[in-house]
């Protein structure tokens, strides 16, 4: 019997080392997978590998990667247990690639994003580049653009309060030129005074969406995400902020561009599911407990200063304005604060804790 003829594409590509890696992970995602993997095949360069993550969930998953072996060079692993955060790191201990890039399996690159990703790396220390997010929608197999919406990521106004902002934007030193950012207290923050300009050219940033960024291979050299999360919020800006605390440039380019299909439940959006909302919360919050014993600019009094105005806007909103959906809110962040401060605690004794077990309390 003879052998199957070789993948001329696969071929030439093993001959020497890549440039790009792109990791997707995906579950019970086949219906929308083939997009992402079709875009894929139109790329203006097509020096790269994918790496599909793939947690069997017997939807054809399997059936419509293997549609595209012979157009893609495709490196199937199977996730046994975990979450995506697991996914993540075993897609990062497989990949050959100078750059790596993350994709959802929702998320449809635009034809010159490998193309665009390398010329990025092509300025000096650049560690990380994250890429922009545009929703979408699927109608009759097409894409149709949200209106008013032209982004994920670069906000065209601000939805929080002068003060709020204020109390809770301050910076960690060094990044407060960043687009997106890690306040002292601990929270994922905006600088809208660079919005605009972040529409128009690169800026520096943290990584915004896994829908769409990337890291070099070299920075990022034996990372692994800690598996502390089940939904994986914040990871972005974690990974972020490693790179840019190894003294690595992290911008995000508006011309790598990613479709996003809004499909109903994702990862961090559209959530109908109270026990999924209340994860979100709790995961979002965490990120400050998560970095306290290793950034020494986190502050427990900005901190301190910011929950202690949020309190007071839900309480005035659910005791004066009778906004009872306030309430499971306000319980949401108050469980968040206690895992969190247990956590703290643990760390300060000496004592080892996950809060993974409390998170997947959360769920059941």
């Amino acid at each position: 019997m003879s052998k199957p003829a070789a993948n001329p594409l696969l071929q030439h590509q093993t001959d020497r080392a890549l440039s790009v890696s792109i990791i997707i992970p995906t579950y019970k995602r086949g219906y929308l997978l083939h997009h992402v993997l079709e875009a894929l095949t139109t790329q203006t360069n097509k020096d790269f590998e994918v790496l599909l993550i793939v947690k069997p969930s017997k939807d054809g998953t399997e059936q419509v990667i293997e549609n595209y072996r012979k157009k893609l060079n495709i490196n199937l692993l199977i996730q046994k247990q975990g979450y995506v955060i697991d996914a993540l790191n075993l897609g990062l201990k497989n990949t050959q690639g100078k750059i790596i890039v993350f994709l959802d399996d929702d998320a449809i690159p635009f034809p010159n994003l490998i193309e665009s990703y390398i010329q990025s790396y092509s300025t000096p220390n650049v560690g990380g580049v994250a890429g922009d997010v545009v929703p979408v929608v699927l109608r009759a197999n097409k894409i149709c653009r949200q209106k008013n919406t032209p982004s994920e990521i670069i906000p065209t106004k601000s939805s929080e309060t002068l003060l709020a902002r204020k109390l809770g934007s301050c910076p960690l030193r060094g990044l407060e030129n960043y687009l997106i950012y890690i306040s002292k207290a601990g929270f994922v923050s905006i600088n809208y005074g660079i919005a605009n300009t972040a529409f128009k050219q690169p800026v520096n940033s943290l990584l915004a969406k896994g829908a769409n960024m990337s890291i070099s291979a070299k920075a990022s050299a034996g990372f692994q995400f800690p598996t502390s999360w089940v939904l994986g919020l914040t990871f972005e800006q974690y990974l972020g902020w490693y790179l840019w605390q190894k003294g690595y440039r992290i911008i995000l380019n508006p011309k790598i561009k990613a479709y996003h299909i809004h499909h109903g439940q994702s990862l961090s959006r559209n959530i109908n599911d109270v026990k999924k909302d209340a994860l979100l919360c709790t995961e979002a919050r965490l990120l400050f407990y998560r970095l306290y014993d290793c950034e020494p600019q986190l502050s427990l009094r900005h901190r301190f200063v910011l929950l202690l105005l949020e309190t007071i806007i839900d309480l005035k909103a659910i005791c004066l304005h009778k906004e009872t959906s306030r309430i499971r809110i306000f319980k949401n962040k108050f469980f968040a604060e206690l895992i969190g401060l247990r956590w703290l605690l643990y760390k300060k004794l000496g004592l080892n804790y996950s809060p993974l077990t409390d998170l997947k309390k959360i769920l059941q």
